[in-house]
Protein backbone atom coordinates (compact mmCIF):
# COMPACT_ATOMS: atom_id res chain seq x y z
CA UNK A 1 0.00 0.00 0.00
CA UNK A 2 1.87 3.40 -1.76
CA UNK A 3 1.35 6.68 0.39
CA UNK A 4 -1.65 8.52 -1.50
CA UNK A 5 -0.52 11.52 -3.35
CA UNK A 6 -3.33 13.79 -3.96
CA UNK A 7 -3.87 16.14 -1.04
CA UNK A 8 -0.16 16.45 -0.75
CA UNK A 9 0.39 17.50 -4.77
CA UNK A 10 -2.24 20.09 -4.44
CA UNK A 11 -0.83 21.31 -1.23
CA UNK A 12 2.76 21.16 -3.12
CA UNK A 13 0.97 22.84 -5.87
CA UNK A 14 -0.31 26.04 -3.60
CA UNK A 15 2.80 26.14 -2.07
CA UNK A 16 4.32 26.99 -5.85
CA UNK A 17 1.94 29.28 -6.30
CA UNK A 18 2.95 31.39 -3.89
CA UNK A 19 4.11 34.80 -5.10
CA UNK A 20 7.39 34.39 -2.92
CA UNK A 21 8.50 31.64 -5.25
CA UNK A 22 8.18 33.25 -8.33
CA UNK A 23 10.92 35.52 -6.96
CA UNK A 24 8.99 38.39 -8.30
CA UNK A 25 9.17 39.59 -4.69
CA UNK A 26 12.33 39.72 -4.33
CA UNK A 27 13.45 42.37 -6.59
CA UNK A 28 16.26 44.04 -4.61
CA UNK A 29 19.25 42.99 -2.66
CA UNK A 30 17.17 44.42 0.65
CA UNK A 31 14.78 42.13 0.49
CA UNK A 32 17.06 39.25 -0.79
CA UNK A 33 18.78 39.84 2.76
CA UNK A 34 15.42 40.12 4.68
CA UNK A 35 14.05 36.69 3.24
CA UNK A 36 17.59 34.84 3.66
CA UNK A 37 17.27 36.22 7.40
CA UNK A 38 14.35 34.06 8.07
CA UNK A 39 15.06 31.15 6.29
CA UNK A 40 18.38 30.73 7.41
CA UNK A 41 16.23 29.22 10.84
CA UNK A 42 14.47 26.85 8.54
CA UNK A 43 17.78 25.61 7.03
CA UNK A 44 18.98 25.08 10.39
CA UNK A 45 16.00 23.18 11.22
CA UNK A 46 15.84 20.98 8.20
CA UNK A 47 19.40 19.49 9.49
CA UNK A 48 17.64 18.83 12.90
CA UNK A 49 14.59 16.76 11.05
CA UNK A 50 17.17 15.33 9.16
CA UNK A 51 19.07 13.56 12.06
CA UNK A 52 15.96 12.83 14.35
CA UNK A 53 15.02 10.79 11.71
CA UNK A 54 18.49 8.93 11.68
CA UNK A 55 18.72 8.55 15.18
CA UNK A 56 15.24 7.32 15.07
CA UNK A 57 16.31 4.71 12.29
CA UNK A 58 19.76 3.93 13.23
CA UNK A 59 20.62 5.18 16.77
CA UNK A 60 24.24 5.81 17.84
CA UNK A 61 24.96 3.26 20.94
CA UNK A 62 28.27 2.15 22.16
CA UNK A 63 26.79 -1.44 20.88
CA UNK A 64 25.31 -1.92 17.63
CA UNK A 65 22.17 -4.40 16.90
CA UNK A 66 20.79 -4.53 13.50
CA UNK A 67 17.35 -3.01 13.89
CA UNK A 68 14.60 -3.59 11.64
CA UNK A 69 15.03 -0.24 10.44
CA UNK A 70 18.56 -1.04 9.31
CA UNK A 71 17.58 -4.80 7.95
CA UNK A 72 14.65 -2.34 5.95
CA UNK A 73 17.02 -0.55 3.65
CA UNK A 74 15.59 2.41 5.93
CA UNK A 75 19.14 3.15 7.51
CA UNK A 76 20.82 3.30 3.90
CA UNK A 77 18.25 5.84 2.65
CA UNK A 78 18.69 8.52 5.79
CA UNK A 79 22.74 8.09 6.03
CA UNK A 80 22.71 9.23 2.20
CA UNK A 81 21.05 11.66 2.94
CA UNK A 82 22.47 13.06 5.77
CA UNK A 83 26.01 12.47 4.39
CA UNK A 84 25.26 15.09 1.75
CA UNK A 85 24.06 17.54 4.34
CA UNK A 86 26.13 17.21 6.91
CA UNK A 87 29.70 16.65 5.08
CA UNK A 88 28.61 17.62 1.35
CA UNK A 89 32.14 18.17 -0.94
CA UNK A 90 33.18 22.06 -0.99
CA UNK A 91 33.84 24.02 -4.06
CA UNK A 92 37.62 22.78 -3.96
CA UNK A 93 36.39 19.46 -4.35
CA UNK A 94 38.65 18.18 -1.74
CA UNK A 95 37.37 19.40 2.08
CA UNK A 96 33.74 18.89 3.17
CA UNK A 97 31.36 21.18 4.18
CA UNK A 98 27.64 21.04 5.47
CA UNK A 99 25.08 22.70 3.49
CA UNK A 100 23.82 24.95 6.93
CA UNK A 101 27.29 26.65 6.62
CA UNK A 102 27.38 26.84 2.93
CA UNK A 103 24.18 28.66 3.01
CA UNK A 104 25.40 31.03 6.19
CA UNK A 105 28.77 31.46 3.78
CA UNK A 106 26.52 32.95 0.73
CA UNK A 107 24.56 35.00 2.86
CA UNK A 108 28.01 36.70 3.84
CA UNK A 109 28.62 37.25 0.10
CA UNK A 110 25.27 38.73 -1.24
CA UNK A 111 25.77 41.14 2.21
CA UNK A 112 22.74 38.98 4.51
CA UNK A 113 23.70 38.54 8.16
CA UNK A 114 23.81 34.98 9.64
CA UNK A 115 24.71 36.89 13.00
CA UNK A 116 21.06 35.92 15.04
CA UNK A 117 21.05 32.69 13.61
CA UNK A 118 24.91 32.02 14.90
CA UNK A 119 23.43 33.26 18.25
CA UNK A 120 20.68 30.85 18.04
CA UNK A 121 22.69 27.77 17.76
CA UNK A 122 25.30 28.69 20.18
CA UNK A 123 22.72 28.99 22.52
CA UNK A 124 21.68 25.62 21.70
CA UNK A 125 24.95 24.22 22.49
CA UNK A 126 24.87 25.06 25.66
CA UNK A 127 21.49 25.61 26.97
CA UNK A 128 19.13 23.30 24.95
CA UNK A 129 16.54 24.24 22.27
CA UNK A 130 13.88 25.16 23.97
CA UNK A 131 15.53 27.59 26.13
CA UNK A 132 16.99 29.25 23.18
CA UNK A 133 13.34 29.11 21.10
CA UNK A 134 12.23 30.82 24.52
CA UNK A 135 15.34 33.68 24.57
CA UNK A 136 16.89 34.12 21.70
CA UNK A 137 16.44 37.17 18.93
CA UNK A 138 14.43 34.58 16.21
CA UNK A 139 12.27 36.27 13.92
CA UNK A 140 8.83 35.48 14.43
CA UNK A 141 7.47 33.49 11.34
CA UNK A 142 10.50 31.82 11.65
CA UNK A 143 10.42 30.81 15.59
CA UNK A 144 6.56 29.54 14.26
CA UNK A 145 7.96 27.24 11.91
CA UNK A 146 10.78 26.07 13.94
CA UNK A 147 8.13 24.86 16.26
CA UNK A 148 6.30 23.28 14.49
CA UNK A 149 9.01 21.43 12.74
CA UNK A 150 9.77 20.52 16.69
CA UNK A 151 6.25 18.97 17.10
CA UNK A 152 6.62 16.85 14.59
CA UNK A 153 10.26 15.33 15.99
CA UNK A 154 8.23 15.10 19.50
CA UNK A 155 5.74 12.76 18.17
CA UNK A 156 9.04 10.00 17.83
CA UNK A 157 7.32 8.82 15.22
CA UNK A 158 9.88 7.88 12.25
CA UNK A 159 7.18 7.77 9.55
CA UNK A 160 5.31 11.35 10.69
CA UNK A 161 9.00 12.99 10.87
CA UNK A 162 10.11 11.11 7.42
CA UNK A 163 7.01 12.76 5.77
CA UNK A 164 7.04 16.26 7.15
CA UNK A 165 11.23 16.00 6.18
CA UNK A 166 10.34 14.52 2.80
CA UNK A 167 7.24 17.00 1.60
CA UNK A 168 7.90 19.87 3.49
CA UNK A 169 11.73 20.99 2.88
CA UNK A 170 14.37 22.52 1.07
CA UNK A 171 13.64 21.00 -2.24
CA UNK A 172 11.38 23.93 -3.07
CA UNK A 173 14.11 26.10 -2.40
CA UNK A 174 16.42 26.05 -5.94
CA UNK A 175 14.39 26.81 -8.44
CA UNK A 176 13.07 29.85 -6.27
CA UNK A 177 16.75 31.43 -5.55
CA UNK A 178 17.73 30.58 -9.25
CA UNK A 179 15.27 32.96 -10.69
CA UNK A 180 16.38 34.89 -7.85
CA UNK A 181 19.74 35.19 -8.93
CA UNK A 182 18.93 36.01 -12.68
CA UNK A 183 16.87 38.75 -11.19
CA UNK A 184 19.48 40.84 -9.18
CA UNK A 185 21.92 39.65 -11.48
CA UNK A 186 24.16 38.42 -9.18
CA UNK A 187 26.84 36.28 -11.14
CA UNK A 188 28.69 33.09 -10.23
CA UNK A 189 31.81 35.71 -9.90
CA UNK A 190 30.37 38.09 -7.43
CA UNK A 191 28.64 35.18 -4.92
CA UNK A 192 30.37 31.87 -5.63
CA UNK A 193 29.72 30.00 -2.64
CA UNK A 194 25.27 31.15 -3.21
CA UNK A 195 25.75 29.55 -6.87
CA UNK A 196 27.24 26.45 -5.14
CA UNK A 197 24.73 26.30 -3.12
CA UNK A 198 21.90 26.28 -5.23
CA UNK A 199 24.21 23.79 -7.70
CA UNK A 200 24.30 21.15 -5.13
CA UNK A 201 20.53 21.13 -3.96
CA UNK A 202 19.56 21.29 -7.57
CA UNK A 203 22.01 18.18 -7.73
CA UNK A 204 20.99 16.47 -4.40
CA UNK A 205 18.04 17.45 -3.98
CA UNK A 206 16.33 16.37 -7.65
CA UNK A 207 18.58 13.66 -8.33
CA UNK A 208 19.30 11.46 -5.52
CA UNK A 209 17.22 13.23 -1.72
CA UNK A 210 13.52 13.70 -3.48
CA UNK A 211 12.75 10.20 -4.41
CA UNK A 212 15.08 8.81 -1.73
CA UNK A 213 12.71 10.65 0.79
CA UNK A 214 9.54 9.66 -1.03
CA UNK A 215 10.51 5.67 -0.86
CA UNK A 216 12.11 6.41 2.77
CA UNK A 217 8.45 6.97 4.06
CA UNK A 218 6.94 4.02 2.62
CA UNK A 219 9.41 1.86 3.76
CA UNK A 220 8.99 3.46 7.44
CA UNK A 221 4.63 3.22 6.90
CA UNK A 222 5.80 -0.90 6.91
CA UNK A 223 2.05 -1.00 4.99
CA UNK A 224 0.06 0.08 7.60
CA UNK A 225 -2.99 1.97 6.65
CA UNK A 226 -3.01 4.34 10.14
CA UNK A 227 0.45 5.29 9.79
CA UNK A 228 -0.01 6.07 5.89
CA UNK A 229 -2.92 8.32 7.10
CA UNK A 230 -0.77 9.89 9.57
CA UNK A 231 2.54 10.32 7.02
CA UNK A 232 -0.41 11.84 4.35
CA UNK A 233 -1.41 14.29 6.98
CA UNK A 234 2.18 15.17 8.46
CA UNK A 235 2.90 16.02 5.00
CA UNK A 236 0.30 18.42 4.19
CA UNK A 237 0.86 19.68 7.78
CA UNK A 238 4.25 20.22 6.75
CA UNK A 239 3.41 22.05 3.23
CA UNK A 240 1.02 24.48 5.46
CA UNK A 241 3.70 25.14 8.13
CA UNK A 242 5.89 26.24 4.92
CA UNK A 243 3.35 27.96 3.11
CA UNK A 244 2.36 30.02 6.24
CA UNK A 245 6.49 30.60 6.60
CA UNK A 246 6.47 32.12 3.08
CA UNK A 247 3.55 34.32 3.97
CA UNK A 248 4.95 36.06 6.59
CA UNK A 249 8.17 36.48 4.97
CA UNK A 250 6.96 38.38 2.42
CA UNK A 251 5.14 40.72 4.68
CA UNK A 252 8.38 41.03 6.74
CA UNK A 253 9.92 41.91 3.07
CA UNK A 254 7.46 44.60 1.97
CA UNK A 255 7.37 45.91 5.82
CA UNK A 256 11.14 45.98 6.06
CA UNK A 257 11.93 46.95 3.16
CA UNK A 258 9.53 49.85 3.09
CA UNK A 259 11.01 51.03 6.15
CA UNK A 260 14.84 50.81 4.56
CA UNK A 261 14.04 53.11 2.10
CA UNK A 262 11.51 55.72 4.20
CA UNK A 263 15.07 55.99 6.31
Amino acid sequence: MKLPLGKIRAKTEELYRHPLMSGALITNIDALHVFMEHHVFAVWDFMSLAKSLQHFICPSTKCWVPTRWIRSGAARLINEIVLAEESDVDMDGVSSITHHDLYCQAMLEVGADPADLEDFVNCVTNDGVRYAMENMHVPAPSLRFMTRTFEFIDTGEPHIVAAAFCFGRENVIPSMFSKIAEQLKISRTQAPKFHYYLQRHIEVDGEEHGPAAIQLVETLCEHDPVHIHEAEQAAVEALEARIRLWTEVEHAIRHEVAELRHN
